[in-house]
């Protein structure tokens, strides 16, 4: 397995920050992220291979 970061659109983290700017106002930022693959350990996953983006570039084609 290679040393670099392999990310899973399927582990979609989604985080959200409050800010109070002022008395009466509050600033909310959003930040979407993909989650990292966990390999072996997820079930759509074999032969070094991720079964479900397979399957989703065939609906698409």
């Amino acid at each position: 397995m290679s040393k670099e970061t392999r990310f899973c659109p399927f582990r979609r983290v989604l985080t959200r920050q409050r800010t109070r700017i002022t008395e009466n106002r509050v600033e909310e930022n959003f930040k979407d992220r993909f989650g990292g693959c966990c390999g072996e350990r997820c079930m759509a996953y074999r032969d070094g291979r991720c079964l479900r983006l397979e399957k989703k570039e065939e609906q698409d084609g």
